[in-house]
């Protein structure tokens, strides 16, 4: 860690080096923010940071007396979400403007090693008239541009927001100064897919792999329209992953490309007026595990001769409303909604008819539903906000028998934390 850290000082060095060398043709600007949370929870959550990015409340069965095993207080402090980044604005190149970014925190792997410094954006851009070619990492187009919401939490509304940024190459197009149309081919790198990374077991985990080895990056296209205050947007989402490279049969070891198509679709809206901001988004969608959203996909049939395996994907449904009023002092209103819809196709049980037993690779695919809601305060005082926040999270767990027509479960049982949030930033 201390490495890339130093690593980061010196390309900083560097540039501010080539600055002074070449003062007309480049410009740079070194920013960000010292972030420091603490936070209280009345039930153990997923598990991301240290649990300073929450998603769910998450449910770990009961004990004998019937209590909740995960529902114990835990607090924590953190300053791990701290950030440092540099942007340059640079020479005309092939009738363009050019610009590059590369921003950094310490936020690292959040489920296997937190506290990590690691990359989050870092990518040029080339700026015609009309049109412009970005290349590198960033944001995924779902994130929806300045549509996101004003939160304390590190999650920024995920699950409810999608959330991911990963290496792409985008181009956007504008027609007139309101619209813009974009293209983006985007791969998987911190935020990924889940499939099996030992068949035999059918061991499931998460990684970038899968869609990689699918041969075809994810295709989204997107359209925006800008009116004074007013922000409409959609996008539409195209992805595949390849869970395994082969299956075992009665033979031994087959080839396997069978894939599990995805397909998604979002829309976004923003108003602004004076001190008053209200958002809203909603994204329906398939397998969207790697944009932090629940879901995933199943077996939907098995060939017993070579092992050979189909899948389905899980529809899920999720959205939100944000509303921020004030300057200096600050309130803000956060709801979100999520809905699993259940899989496309039946399920492949490898159990009886009486105990039906499926294979869902996915984030928490056995959820069937999860709202929030979170008023927060803020003091902004010159370089320094302070933001105190409410967040009520309930999650919906599928338990008994799951319906093979859907991967649904008739019966549940409700997970619900209280969390609260003191965050206090200070930006440069």
């Amino acid at each position: 860690m201390k490495k890339l850290f130093f690593l980061f000082l010196l390309i900083i060095t560097q540039i501010s080096y080539g600055q002074d060398a070449k003062q007309k043709e480049t410009s740079m600007e070194i920013y960000g923010f010292v972030r420091f949370e603490s936070f209280s929870d009345s039930y153990k959550g997923l598990n991301a940071g240290n649990e300073l990015f929450f998603i769910a409340p998450l449910y770990a069965g009961v004990d004998v007396n019937g209590n909740h095993i995960n529902q114990t207080p835990t607090y924590n402090f953190s300053s791990m979400a701290s950030r440092l980044g540099v942007r340059v604005s640079g020479p005309e190149i092939l009738k363009a403007k050019t610009s590059a970014n590369i921003e950094a925190d310490f936020a690292g792997d959040l489920g296997n090693n937190p506290a990590m410094f690691r990359v989050r954006q870092a990518n040029a851009v080339l700026a015609w008239k009309k049109s412009s070619l970005l290349v590198g990492q960033t944001w995924h187009p779902f994130w929806g541009g300045k549509v996101f919401p004003t939160v304390a939490g590190l999650n920024t509304g995920s699950p409810f927001q999608p959330f991911n940024r990963s290496p792409q190459i985008r181009f956007d197009y504008k027609p007139s100064a309101k619209l813009i149309l974009s293209g983006a081919m985007v791969s998987e790198f911190q935020y990924k897919s889940y499939g099996f990374s030992k068949i035999e077991t059918m061991t499931i985990e998460k990684a970038d792999i899968y869609n990689r080895n699918a041969g075809i990056p994810e295709m989204i296209a997107n359209i925006e329209m800008n009116n004074g205050g007013c922000t409409l947007g959609a996008g539409a989402s195209l992805k595949y992953i390849l869970p395994t490279l082969y299956t075992t049969g009665t033979l031994g070891k087959y080839i396997s490309d069978d894939k599990v198509k995805a397909v998604s679709f979002v829309g976004y809206a923003q108003y602004v007026k004076k001190m008053f901001t209200i958002r809203a988004k909603a994204v329906l969608g398939q397998n969207m595990t790697h944009l932090n959203i629940p879901g995933g996909y199943g077996i939907k049939t098995v060939d017993k001769t070579t092992g050979g395996m189909t899948y389905t994907p899980y529809n899920s449904l999720t959205s939100f409303i944000n509303m921020v009023y004030g300057k200096k002092y600050q309130v803000g209103f956060f709801g979100g909604y999520m809905k699993n819809l259940g899989t496309v196709d039946a399920l492949y049980n490898f159990g009886s008819s009486t105990a039906p037993s499926v294979v869902t690779p996915g984030l928490l695919p056995n959820v069937a539903s999860i709202y929030r809601v979170a008023p927060h305060f803020a003091l902004n005082i010159s370089k320094l906000r302070f933001m105190l926040e409410y967040e009520l999270t309930s999650a919906k767990y599928g338990i008994g028998n799951i319906d093979l027509k859907d991967g649904l479960y008739a019966n549940g049982v409700d997970a619900t934390n209280h969390r609260a949030v003191l965050m206090l930033m200070y930006s440069f």
